[in-house]
């Protein structure tokens, strides 16, 4: 099943070192970094949140 994995640069709770960690365990995943975000993606990067899913969705079909 793909995945995707979305990291925020400044995510204290989830650091992107512990991401690419859990990805290795997926292996149809994809990997998105959103280096100005923390662990609230959504709120905190709305725009870059919402395109990268939507591409990943895209891709899906």
């Amino acid at each position: 099943m793909p995945a995707l994995l979305i990291a925020g640069g400044a995510d204290l709770l989830a650091p992107p070192a512990l991401m690419r960690s859990w990805g290795k365990q997926l292996p149809q995943h994809e990997w998105v970094l959103i280096p100005e975000a923390g662990h609230a993606l959504p709120w905190e990067e709305p725009e870059a949140f919402s395109r990268a899913v939507l591409d990943f969705l895209s891709r899906q079909r």
